[in-house]
């Protein structure tokens, strides 16, 4: 059996993985990590422990799907997305348990992201996690589109070389 501790230790170790799922549903990086933060309460909250690591994961997917459907619906008044049949694949086949490069890579994006200027994290957060055009990032920050698509091209470059430098440093660097 798991305490509250380690599944909150679990969960917030696979929230990464756990948002994405989410965001697969949503399509929105604030509404699934509002749907994320609503499981963690839930998980803390509920009577039983969690038998194990496995358990804590597929009952947070199943949780999360349900909840990513039921605010759709509540939004939109119905639920236009992945089919159930495709909801229900994408949860069966969604790891357990993350492999540990991923990991090791997760950290070094984290890290790298953390080292991009503020204006750069910028342009991604609204590129990326608020899922707007390349175009609407230009409007918002005042610029031309050409001038967006060439910081993007240059954050990709920082990127890639920052993760394999990071990776490289700890010996596990698959792009050797």
């Amino acid at each position: 059996m798991l305490t509250r501790e380690e599944a909150t230790a679990i969960l917030l170790e696979e929230r990464l993985a756990l948002t994405a799922y989410i965001v697969t549903i949503v399509r929105s990086f604030h509404i699934a990590e509002d749907i994320f933060q609503d499981t963690c309460v839930k998980s803390l909250l509920r009577d039983e422990l969690f038998e194990s690591r496995e358990h804590l994961l597929k009952w947070s997917r199943v949780l999360c799907r349900n909840r990513a459907i039921d605010v759709i619906r509540s939004r939109d008044g119905k639920y236009n997305g992945l089919s159930e049949e495709a909801l229900s694949s994408l949860s069966a086949d969604w790891p357990d348990n993350q492999d540990e490069g991923l990991t090791d890579t997760r950290g070094a994006l984290m890290f790298c992201l953390e080292e991009l200027t503020a204006n750069n994290r910028r342009i991604l957060q609204l590129r990326y996690f608020e899922g707007r055009s390349g175009i609407h990032v230009a409007e918002i920050l005042g610029r031309k589109p050409a001038t967006v698509y060439q910081a993007l091209a240059r954050i990709y470059s920082l990127l890639e070389r920052c993760i394999q430098t990071r990776l490289a440093v700890s010996g596990e660097s698959e792009y050797e």
